[in-house]
């Protein structure tokens, strides 16, 4: 590996930076020694500052710089880690990036369905929790972001704060029904897609190598997306992060339909919240 540190800019609360942060864990590299750490503060727009938006046009984390090149995605940033890796995971070559690029997919995105309720409770819930107080956070800052934007990056702002502000008027508002209705029914075609997903792409993956892992006895590349996706999804049914199966899975079960989950599935979640690497960096 080169002497030249990554850095990684996360956020503990970002879903998607998990995916690094496991990969780092797995692969052998050193948290302090061999890593910058740089948070980003999605709650407070931080994402949204010009200085940030220069790193990573998109605003999002995370954002791995690696050599002097730019990751802004986690499939980039984790395969560049494993390039970088002082102990690779051992390859599988049956480990099909559709895998990963459908564990991406906006359809069931672990994001969305946190912040889109899928029914009057559900909605009450996010009044009263994290959604709405997120969405307030990044509106606040948009909204001084916004005042005078820099040119380059004034169509982007402007546009995010429009959109934020359109879902979070949903929480602060008295929305009519037919608002409710349309929004409750995107909820659950999220969580439609994410049954889909689980019953589908997910337990394939976990069935094909003996398991407990994609990657067989050890986790591999698809793991650390897989498991940043279910672990996310699994805390938006308000399961406490790192319950295990016999309380995470029942509860992911009713949220996607009701119909039965391979066992497959029980037994990746307790191997990976056994594992230093989940525990070590709060993956939730």
């Amino acid at each position: 590996m080169s002497s030249n540190k990554l850095t990684l800019y996360e956020f503990v609360g970002s879903c998607w930076a998990n995916a690094p942060k496991i990969a780092l864990s797995e692969t052998g590299f050193k948290k302090d020694k061999d890593v910058e750490w740089v948070s980003i503060n999605l709650a407070e727009g931080k994402n949204f500052e010009p200085e940030y938006l220069k790193i990573n046009p998109a605003g999002t984390v995370p954002t791995l710089i690696s050599n002097g090149q730019k990751f802004h995605d986690s499939i980039s940033a984790v395969q560049e880690i494993l390039k970088r890796a002082p102990h690779p995971p051992r390859v599988d070559a049956h480990t099909s990036t559709s895998i990963i690029e459908e564990i991406h997919a906006s359809s069931h995105d672990p994001n969305a369905t946190l912040l889109f309720a899928i029914n009057d409770e559900d909605r009450k819930a996010k009044v009263d929790g994290l959604p709405k107080g997120f969405l307030q956070g990044r509106q606040k800052a948009l909204d001084k972001l916004a005042e005078n934007p820099p040119e380059e990056f004034k169509e982007f702002l402007l546009k995010k704060q429009a959109d934020n502000q359109q879902l979070l008027n949903f929480y602060i508002t008295e929305p009519d029904d037919a608002t409710k209705q349309a929004h409750y029914s995107q909820g659950k075609n999220l969580w439609t897609a994410v049954g889909i997903a689980l019953r589908g792409v997910v337990t394939q993956a976990l069935q094909k190598n003996g398991g407990p892992f994609a990657g067989g006895a050890e986790p591999s590349e698809v793991d650390y997306h897989i498991i940043t996706w279910l672990s996310r999804t699994i805390s938006n049914t308000g399961v406490e992060p790192g319950s295990p199966a016999s309380v995470a899975i029942p509860k992911l079960q009713e949220y996607t339909g009701g119909h039965n989950l391979d066992p497959v599935l029980g037994k990746y979640w307790d191997a990976w919240i056994a594992r230093p690497s989940f525990k070590d960096n709060n993956i939730h």
